[in-house]
């Protein structure tokens, strides 16, 4: 059987890497035959696209994985075990004991921070590794065994605080998912923006019927009207695919669709607001917009895509990059060390995610074990669906789009401010090269920019 496209694309990558580090990671112990890993994911329950997709991706990343191993003559397999955690933190902490008593120890998928918080003493005290597609809470930024393929919400706060200040909003009304995640998110946001924070409601994480909280947020929002205008006052929301329980409901009252909507990075995307006709409407006229970390191109990103829009008739979502290369990360890391042992993965797992680009980019983490990047697009739903209209860069707004500078340049108009902008930052020093080349890049791709 021949490699295929993204095992090719890999292996070059992992060579570079071989060739940086590999030496210094060779212990004595030998690697079974057969490496059995456990893949936690939340194939039912609240969260299950994302699930069943980040479940494929990291089986897609197994088959992928062993090929490349079949190809270096490894003498080694790996096989992994599924788990549904049903978007319960219980349950996934449940599954991980399961897990062990099996005799398991290396774990990918725990794509909640929730699951992260309360099987975290476990992993710890049991001497296991995970390696996350999903858990961002900022408070979980943590230097363990726990290693997470997302950058943490430390990032995400102030970008999330540049989209409130653009619009101009002075009062803000949170609705927050209660675990982990949605509490730090929000404690970060109230931690960057300088205006006042009215918490509305904090719902459970199982909550399947907002019938009683929908009347409280509409009639929260319409006394912030009443005090600050409509103009002034935005509406913050942090969760997962409950949202759309909670639109059904809110398409029956009025005041909150007067105000603008934002959001994370987990709703910036997300097919369900512009596939379900509800939810499409409600998000058009509250012109919902949320933030989403770039992932730059490239052709293992490119494989994955295309393996996504066979499959599930589109794009691959960020989770699922980050469940397929949780999987070569952390089998590079077994090769490398030509060992299973935990404490010896631990401790090179940094050094190797260095030397590393998957569908997802460079893997490069900070030194909590998260990946680190902080560069952001911000994505608004119009009635062309999901549209990036800014992206957030050395700390502020960059707005517009090409296709905009191709406008301005058919009509004969000046250089928008956000052209000039990322000029002027670049030749000053205050953005590096490879983030200027990204913008001009994007000129290119779009055909606003002609290379002869």
């Amino acid at each position: 059987m021949g490699l295929s496209h993204a095992a090719l694309a890999s292996l070059a990558v992992i060579m570079t890497a071989g060739a940086a580090a590999g030496g210094a990671y060779a212990q004595s112990g030998e690697i079974p035959d057969q490496v059995v890993i456990g893949g936690v994911f939340d194939i039912t329950g609240n969260w299950s696209l994302e699930g069943e997709e980040g479940r494929s991706a990291a089986e897609l990343a197994v088959d992928d994985f062993n090929e490349y191993l079949v190809a270096i003559g490894a003498g080694w397999t790996m096989t992994m075990q599924v788990e549904d955690a049903q978007a319960n933190a219980s349950v996934a902490l449940d599954k991980v004991q399961s897990l062990k008593g099996r005799g398991i120890d290396l774990l990918v998928g725990m794509g909640f921070s929730s699951h992260i918080h309360t099987a975290k003493g476990y992993i710890d005290s049991n001497g296991m590794l995970a390696i996350s597609h999903g858990s961002q809470a900022a408070n979980l930024a943590i230097d363990d065994s726990i290693f997470r393929l997302r950058p943490d919400d430390n990032s995400q706060s102030p970008v999330i605080n540049a989209m409130l200040k653009d619009a101009g909003i002075e009062v803000l009304a949170t609705v927050t998912r209660g675990d982990p995640w949605g509490d730090g998110l929000k404690q970060g946001v109230e931690e960057t923006f300088e205006g006042e924070i009215v918490e509305i409601f904090r719902y459970n994480p199982d909550a399947v019927d907002f019938s009683v909280e929908a009347p409280i947020l509409d009639g929260e929002v319409g006394r912030l009207i009443e005090q600050h205008g409509a103009d002034k006052v935005g509406v913050l929301y942090v969760g997962t695919n409950e949202f759309l329980l909670l639109i059904q409901q809110l398409d029956f009252y009025e005041n909150v669709g007067k105000v603008r909507w934002f959001s994370t990075n987990i709703q910036a995307g997300n097919s369900i607001l512009v596939e379900d006709p509800v939810a499409f409407e409600f998000a058009k006229k509250v012109q919902f917009i949320a933030s989403r970390s770039v992932i730059d191109n490239n052709s293992i990103k490119t494989y994955v895509d295309e393996w996504a829009l066979e499959r599930y008739g589109r794009a691959a979502s960020i989770y699922s990059y980050a469940a397929y290369d949780s999987i070569w990360l952390l089998g590079t890391a077994i090769q490398q060390a030509q060992t299973t042992d935990v404490h010896t993965l631990t401790s090179i797992m940094p050094a190797v995610a260095k030397n590393m680009i998957g569908s997802g980019g460079h893997l490069e983490l900070n030194e909590a074990g998260d990946l680190a990047s902080s560069t952001f697009e911000i994505w608004q739903v119009t009635g062309d669906g999901w549209v990036e209209v800014a992206e957030y860069q050395a700390g502020s707004l960059i707005k517009g789009t090409a296709s905009e500078v191709a406008e301005m340049i058919e009509e004969g108009g000046s250089i928008p401010d956000w052209v000039r902008n990322n000029a002027g930052w670049w030749a000053e020093g205050l953005i590096d090269d490879q983030t200027f080349l990204r913008a001009i890049q994007y000129l290119i791709q779009e055909g606003v920019l002609v290379v002869r």
